[in-house]
């Protein structure tokens, strides 16, 4: 079977998210991360409040996928410091959560796109035309582009890549049962220590290609 969507989680400092527009370009996919997913929900006028009002929750679904389809190519951001995972309606409200996982699986239905963050791994793991990859590498290398894609000294930089992997492994533990790091999670785990983005775009891109043991 075909890859049709790819699902790409990464650890912050590892270039993660150069690594999932390299591919999206080379597969000629769309691009879906958080930023992407928020400006469309704000066009959409979908809000974790009005999530909450469940008879809603199918028109609401129907104005941010039409919100996504009409923004194609939104510009990538610059360097941001993750915000706090804790702070985050996906936390913090299981209405507006379940309703993003519904999104994630509505655009995998729809096919050829890369998918970055939002749990994707696990709301996508039971699809055959689906690939979950793990960008991962060393605090090391990690706190090297930290430092200097954000500016910060490198006890800054470990302090950062502490605090959001901590967050992402309690979120994963608490709401899927599952650990966001566990290789059996995933399909194929990269680590970017030696790699470019683009060469590590290049090996999802070639095991996308592969035909599938199973199906």
């Amino acid at each position: 079977m075909a890859t049709r969507v790819i699902s790409i989680s990464r650890q912050v400092g590892t270039a993660g998210e150069e690594v999932a527009r390299a591919v999206a370009d080379r597969l000629g996919f769309r691009y879906v991360d958080y930023q992407v997913i928020q400006e469309a929900a704000a066009e959409a006028g979908v809000s974790p409040e009005t999530v909450s009002e469940a008879e809603h929750t199918p028109s609401l679904l129907t104005r941010i996928l039409e919100a996504l389809a009409r923004n194609p190519a939104m510009p990538a951001a610059g360097w941001a410091d993750p915000v706090p995972l804790t702070a985050s309606p996906l936390y913090t409200s299981a209405d507006y959560r379940r309703f993003l996982e519904q999104v994630i699986r509505d655009l995998a239905d729809r096919g050829e796109c890369v998918i970055v963050g939002h749990a994707a791994q696990v709301i996508l793991r039971d699809r055959a035309d689906a690939v979950r990859a793990l960008v991962t590498g060393s605090p090391k290398y990690r706190a090297r582009r930290i430092m200097t894609g954000m500016g910060v000294d490198e006890k800054e930089a470990l302090k950062i890549i502490e605090r959001t992997d901590n967050e992402r492994l309690e979120y994963f533990r608490r709401f899927y049962d599952t650990g966001w790091l566990t290789p059996s999670t995933y399909d194929l785990c990269i680590n970017t220590d030696r790699l470019s983005p683009g060469q590590a775009a290049e090996v999802i891109v070639q095991f996308a290609s592969l035909p599938r043991a199973f199906s």
